[in-house]
């Protein structure tokens, strides 16, 4: 800011780059996000359909204390379940392969950093989990990696970001955002169990 208080040209381009990115980094939904045959493939790795009551099938699941670490009380925290798909670098699981190659590519990701699936049980009432990032120690303003999230079941849990904004829990549904943004899980109270799949990456910037 000059010395008469007003803000010079270099600057007001700078804070006009700053909004764009804060626009461009909203959460922005897109439903029926894979083909049904793609969703219907991959549903069936996490959720048997063959009967009434669906039944947790394929996958291995691990059971994590903490739904979002080191911030939660483990007292009250419910926990979640956990599948790891990839991690720094590494596939963690044989489903990698077989069942995310089509949405990494609409996806159009450059560079992979995690792919997790959670699995929340049935509450009586729900749970809020604290506010996070899925990646630590970005920068607020200077931020280049997206986070998604893709929902495998329709159940009234819901994602909550820190301005106020809510995206339910419907099944083929996705969200991205950029990492930075804050946001929350909320768990349902009406299906058995609720499943998502978060996915953090750097997003290929050609054409």
């Amino acid at each position: 800011m000059r010395g008469d208080g007003r803000y010079s040209n270099s600057e007001l381009r700078a804070e006009e780059r700053k909004r764009e990115k804060r626009e461009k980094n909203k959460p922005s939904i897109q439903d029926n996000f894979l083909e049904e045959k793609e969703f219907n493939a991959l549903r069936d790795i996490f959720m048997h359909h063959s009967g009434p009551s669906p039944t947790i099938h394929t996958v291995q699941w691990l059971y994590s204390s903490l739904i979002v670490g080191i911030t939660e009380e483990p007292s009250t925290s419910p926990g979640q379940f956990f599948h790891l798909v990839y991690n720094n670098n590494v596939p963690c699981s044989s489903i990698y392969e077989a069942q995310f190659f089509p949405i990494l590519e609409a996806l159009k990701v450059h560079t992979l950093i995690r792919i997790k699936a959670n699995l929340n049980p049935r509450l009586t009432e729900p749970f809020y989990s604290n506010f996070h990032t899925d990646i630590l120690g970005l920068d607020v303003e200077d931020f280049i990696f997206t986070t998604a999230i893709f929902y495998i079941n329709t159940n009234n849990g819901y994602t909550e970001f820190e301005d106020g904004t809510i995206v339910e829990s419907v099944a083929n549904r996705l969200v991205t955002f950029g990492s930075n943004i804050q946001h929350r899980g909320v768990t349902q109270t009406d299906e058995q169990v609720r499943i998502l799949v978060n996915f953090n990456y750097l997003k290929y910037q050609g054409n």
